[in-house]
């Protein structure tokens, strides 16, 4: 069973990527806790016959696009902290090429953590395809 998540995000207000960092740690604690309870490698090292790419792992995605992208300017430290810190737990970061064109936003403009995606769309359809759970924040 797979536990990846997509949590998306495209509203411009800093209360809600708060809200979205919250649930991607949360979501990661009770995804270690109740999957993980030892570490792989723990685990792995007991069973000597196993290797650690049997063991399941989890992976978590925030889609943003829509006016949120807004939010993903340099000069926005405070929610750069954040982001950062979620970034350090796991938490990859989607942006859409058109919200960016939509709000006169380049690359250069936004967070380095930022992967800018084609079409945020498409990035969440692909990414429920693989089994990943959808969640609007």
């Amino acid at each position: 069973m797979k536990f990846d998540l997509l949590l998306h995000v495209d509203a411009d207000d800093p209360a809600v990527f708060s809200l979205a960092f919250s649930q991607a740690a949360s979501y990661r604690k009770e995804a270690l806790l109740k999957h993980h309870s030892i570490s792989a490698q723990d685990i792995a090292i007991e069973a000597a016959f196993v290797s650690l790419e049997d063991f399941e792992t989890f992976s978590m995605v925030m889609v943003v696009n829509g006016a949120a992208v807004k939010q993903l300017v340099r000069n926005n430290t405070e929610l750069l902290a954040k982001a950062e810190e979620a970034a350090a737990n796991g938490l990859r970061l989607h942006v859409g090429q058109c919200a960016l064109d939509r709000h006169g936003l380049t690359k250069a403009q936004i967070w380095d953590m930022a992967e800018v995606v084609p079409s945020a769309t498409l990035d969440m359809v692909q990414l429920q395809h693989e089994g990943y759970a959808y969640i609007k924040v």
